[in-house]
């Protein structure tokens, strides 16, 4: 298809969830887009809704969330209008296929996981994109207690992708 879209295998979408992220790729290839993105509960799969938060990051170059301010909840489309983000989750996310093979699609460079949202939302705004988060689209995802997989050797695989990031950016 002309649009890729990411989804984690432990999510679940809600209907209506896809329109809403193709319209802003449909205005502009170079955007690209994630849904807010609920919680499923790893224990008993219960679905409750998230506040409307934006990815950052903090000096370690891990992912967190942080708030989106009201004053930006406020224009003209109120609570629905897209959200500039500096980062995305990973995994959870849509975007034009040419436009991810420009960029070079993901970082072959990083092992197994953890970065990777990073360093493709570093690339996306470095090289001319955007990322938005779109309010009307929501998506279910079960987070994990625990880092989901081993590193050879022992390696920290996380520590190995964000000195890579680092370095590259």
């Amino acid at each position: 298809g002309k649009v890729l879209v990411f989804l984690d295998s432990h999510c679940e979408v809600n209907e209506m969830w896809l329109q809403p992220l193709l319209t802003p790729i449909g205005e502009d290839r170079r955007t690209v887009v994630c849904p807010v993105i609920d919680i499923i509960s790893a224990d008993t799969l219960a679905y409750s809704s998230s506040p409307v938060v934006r990815g950052g990051f903090n000096w370690g170059l891990h992912f967190k969330w942080d708030l989106v301010p009201l004053a930006e909840l406020e224009g003209p489309e109120g609570a629905t209008a897209p959200i500039k983000s500096p980062t995305m989750a990973g995994g959870l996310f849509a975007m034009d296929r040419e436009y991810f093979n420009e960029l070079g699609q993901y970082d072959s460079g990083m092992d197994i996981w953890g970065g990777e949202n990073l360093e493709i939302s570093f690339r996306i705004w470095m090289c001319g994109g955007r990322l938005l988060i779109i309010p009307c689209s929501r998506v279910g995802h079960i987070f994990r207690k625990r880092r989901p997989y081993g590193s050879p050797g022992g390696q920290d695989t996380m520590a190995h992708n964000s000195l890579r990031l680092a370095h590259v950016w």
